[in-house]
């Protein structure tokens, strides 16, 4: 089923240009340097709080996971990783004929900024966008807060693959 869900989140992501290169600006270089990245806590401007802590501690999880150490202090990294969590709420798939609700889709938007803390320049800024659907009516599929955080779960996810391909533009440039 994990399997199932990483192909499709793959797949759509490919069909939105976005390529799928892991480790690749994350793992050490030739010289056996890893860019030292601080992990700002995420905040957010929706009425759902507590979303930008789990996106935070996802993010946090998902760098340890593909780099093996725990992000930086802000003074001692090159690069701060942050955003704010711009919407979040839940979209309508389906009704029936009483228009009751059948089947919904939980959307969360995040601007993602990558600064280089040196220079204070913005290395790049992101929106990003997931979709969960669920059901919480007819034929229960999961419910809104499973929804949500398989949604918090593609983000981290994506938001560690910004901050690779944007690291290694950097070091490219530099």
């Amino acid at each position: 089923m994990m399997r199932t869900a990483t192909l499709a989140v793959a797949l759509v992501a490919a069909a939105c240009g976005y390529r799928f290169e892991r480790d690749r600006s994350l793992t050490p270089d030739a010289d056996g340097t890893i860019p030292k990245v601080a992990l700002m806590p995420f905040d957010t401007t929706s009425y759902r709080r507590g979303l930008e802590i789990t996106l935070t501690q996802l993010v946090d999880d998902e760098l340890r996971s593909r780099t093996g150490r725990a992000p930086y202090a802000p003074d001692q990294a090159e690069i701060l990783l942050g955003g704010t969590i711009t919407r979040a709420d839940e979209r309508v798939i389906s009704e029936d004929t009483n228009d009751v609700i059948v089947q919904s889709s939980f959307l969360i938007d995040v601007e993602v900024d990558l600064k280089d803390r040196a220079s204070g320049t913005v290395v790049g800024t992101d929106t990003l966008t997931e979709r969960e659907p669920y059901s919480d009516r007819v034929g229960r599929i999961r419910t809104e807060q499973e929804a949500a955080l398989a949604a918090l779960r593609d983000l981290a996810e994506r938001i560690v693959y910004l901050l690779e391909t944007r690291a290694s533009k950097s070091k490219e440039d530099s």
